[in-house]
């Protein structure tokens, strides 16, 4: 079974590049985004199993959009958190991006795989 989440994309801000600071702390407003997809991720009741395909969508207002592989770290800690399991468990896809929407937000497909023994 598949289990989507959405959550509002907030900008820039959740960049591999912009989400902390010089010093190393997360920046307030991310903290509280990945919370928020963290809550999400628990509230889905996706099962504990020994690996996970995470595909994420973007869905945006304009070509000023990110690539969506910048978007893996803040993803993957927050849905680590969510979960309770190790991102190194995580293999990461990047599913389709769509321009034109007033308000962006990203859609995380999360694929519980079952691990084969042998």
């Amino acid at each position: 079974m598949d289990y989507k989440i959405t959550i509002d994309y907030i900008g820039g801000v959740l960049s591999d590049n912009n989400f902390k600071f010089q010093t190393r702390g997360t920046k307030p407003f991310v903290r509280m985004w990945m919370r928020e997809l963290e809550d999400k991720v628990r509230i889905a009741n996706i099962p504990q199993v020994g690996k996970y395909t995470i595909i994420i969508s973007g869905f945006f207002t304009d070509e000023r959009r990110p690539d969506l592989s910048n978007l893996h770290k803040v993803i993957g800690d927050s849905i680590k958190k969510g979960l309770s399991v190790d991102d190194k468990y995580f293999s990461y896809r990047d599913g389709e991006v769509k321009l034109g929407y007033v308000d962006p937000y990203l859609e995380i497909i999360i694929i519980p795989e079952e691990v084969k023994d042998g």
